[in-house]
């Protein structure tokens, strides 16, 4: 649902919006790119993105929020689901490719919607049952026919899953934390918990120095695919509501997997097993989306005519999906 707002602001900001989403949508086609195992491409990516973050928020010289102990203890946790998630989602990449990483991402908002009754204790619908069912009927066409590609599917599975586990947790801290400083935060705490991890990892694998095409890549993704990007949806979200642009990012593993059909001809490997697994699995999202417009429309109207407002399962991730 779109703001009141002039038609020029409004044209400005969906722009920004699939600006965004084209950014966010790049991002698995830079993991092949990016010659770096997933565990050290994350880390790269985490410690050129934090200074950018840090110095917008001083540029906008708003105090940082005074935190409880437990909300310290929920943003270092959302910090290492975010740093593992996108070491199992770059991952996928590598061990499957960009097309079977992204269609397992897309999956992400029906575990939202799953999770949901375990997280915030509300009721599981049958509704969320049936379209879980028809999900997981793709997933198990892709994992049952595209042998070669089940520890990405796996991987890629365990990356949707931690992403909505970070979209839930990362409901109450947003409700009273700027976006930009709860993301800092975020991304501070995965870089610190990766780089304790380092010293385990480095006695288990080589250390790899990003090569001259490694550290453009591992640019564009950090400054261009994570800080641009969520900026961009933080200005548009002056003008369109959060509901539009959380349900305009699921146009992010299309896009992705568009790219990765020119710039690799993924197009050309992949059997008719994943066609359909991707038709099952996108059918479960599109109508979960559409359910959700309904059940948006019905919120409103409750709330024009001062009705009681029954609470709608969350089922998309949070405004900024970092990925």
């Amino acid at each position: 649902m779109l703001m009141h707002t002039s038609k020029s602001a409004l044209h400005k900001a969906l722009l920004e919006l699939h600006v965004a989403i084209v950014l966010a949508g790049i991002t698995g086609p830079l993991g092949r790119l990016i010659s770096l195992p997933a565990e050290e491409l994350v880390w790269y990516r985490l410690g050129l993105s934090l200074p950018l973050f840090v110095a917008l928020s001083l540029w906008q010289q708003r105090p940082f929020p005074q935190l409880k102990r437990q909300e310290w203890a929920m943003l270092v946790l959302n910090g290492m689901l975010i740093g593992f998630h996108w070491i199992c989602f770059f991952s996928s990449v590598k061990y499957a490719n960009v097309s079977v990483a992204l269609v397992c991402f897309s999956t992400s908002s029906l575990f939202t919607a799953l999770l949901d009754p375990l997280v915030n204790r509300n009721g599981l619908r049958w509704r969320q049952v049936a379209l879980s069912l028809l999900a997981l009927a793709g997933i198990v066409v892709l994992f049952q026919f595209n042998v070669q590609y089940r520890l990405g599917i796996a991987l890629g599975l365990l990356a949707a899953i931690l992403s909505a586990l970070f979209t839930l947790l990362n409901e109450k801290p947003a409700q009273h934390i700027p976006a930009r400083t709860l993301s800092m935060y975020e991304l501070l705490f995965a870089w610190i918990i990766l780089s304790l991890i380092g010293p385990w990892y480095l006695h288990q694998h080589p250390f790899h120095w990003p090569g001259a095409a490694d550290w453009i890549y591992l640019l564009i993704l950090s400054w261009l695919c994570t800080v641009l990007a969520f900026t961009l949806s933080l200005s548009a979200l002056k003008h369109i509501s959060p509901f539009t642009i959380n349900l305009s990012y699921n146009l992010e593993p299309i896009y992705g997997i568009l790219i990765a059909f020119v710039l690799f001809q993924e197009n050309r490997t992949l059997h008719l097993s994943f066609y359909v697994g991707f038709a099952c699995i996108l059918l479960s999202v599109v109508l979960q989306t559409l359910y959700t417009l309904h059940r948006h429309r019905l919120l409103r109207k409750q709330a024009a005519t001062d009705q009681p407002i029954v609470q709608a399962s969350s089922a998309f991730p949070s405004q900024e999906q970092i990925d």
